[in-house]
């Protein structure tokens, strides 16, 4: 199933061991919003990492939902985003 998952994270710090860790099987659609392709155990391990992580944060957010696949194929970007994913359409 496809994930958004995106972030408001104020401290560089942090925010920078997000990106890596999104980075290693994530596409990265804007700064702070990536799109992935997950199966129920992986989602479960990421939301917990990602938890893990956010909370080395002062007052930091994630948010991650799971879109079906009308939803993924109504998903509407303007602009070209920040990288290319191969299989996921953006309108």
């Amino acid at each position: 199933m496809k994930y958004l998952i995106c972030y408001d994270i104020p401290e560089d710090s942090v925010r920078a061991k997000i990106v890596r860790y999104l980075e290693e099987f994530a596409y990265r659609l804007q700064y702070s919003v990536f799109n992935c392709d997950l199966d129920s155990t992986a989602a479960a391990i990421v939301w917990s990492d990602l938890l893990e992580l956010v909370s080395e944060s002062d007052g930091g957010t994630v948010l991650m939902t799971p879109l079906c696949k009308a939803c993924a194929k109504n998903l509407k970007l303007s602009g070209k985003p920040l990288e290319e994913e191969k299989g996921f359409l953006i309108v």
